[in-house]
């Protein structure tokens, strides 16, 4: 069974090549999974033991790996694809908060150029600041937060167009 998803805006292809054996951008990684609980798993993959929970969000999944907190939207394979630019994602973009916490710094205010990877907002929860970065070349139409600003799990921060 193959598999796309948006993490953190980029595309990652995931292919299960067997229950222990997952493809992922076309690199093979051996997985073995034990269910916890509902949402809880340990993972064991390539030999690194990781305790991962999955929950529900407005716009997609929330997953934690290690402490860290990842937005993840699974895309439904029989959808259209929208015709992709030199960028892979063409039209207007908006970086969502991937956990409730507050904003500490934004790096691009509205009208500034950004790079792909670019460093756009950092938004702090439980301690740690969390860097949200630009999914594609372009220009910041709008910042949504002002640093100090508290914000909840899915909340639109910033459209890059």
């Amino acid at each position: 069974m193959k598999y796309e998803a948006m993490i953190e805006g980029r595309s990652v292809m995931i292919e299960e090549v067997s229950p222990t054996v997952y493809k992922i951008n076309g690199v093979e990684k051996a997985v073995d999974v034990l269910v916890l609980g509902p949402g809880l798993y340990s993972l064991l993959v390539d030999g690194q033991s990781h305790e991962v929970a999955v929950r529900e969000d407005k716009k997609g999944k929330i997953v934690e790996v290690d402490a860290h907190l990842i937005p993840v939207k699974l895309l439904d394979p029989w959808a259209p694809k929208a015709a992709a630019g030199k960028d892979g994602i063409e039209g207007e973009v908006t970086l969502t908060s991937p956990m409730p916490g507050r904003v500490v710094s934004i790096k691009a205010e509205a009208g500034a150029a950004v790079e792909e990877g670019a460093g756009v907002i950092v938004v702090e929860a439980m301690k740690m600041e969390n860097e949200l970065q630009s999914p594609k070349t372009g220009k910041i139409k709008a910042v949504l937060v002002k640093v100090g600003d508290t914000v909840e799990s899915g909340q639109d921060l910033v459209v890059i167009e």
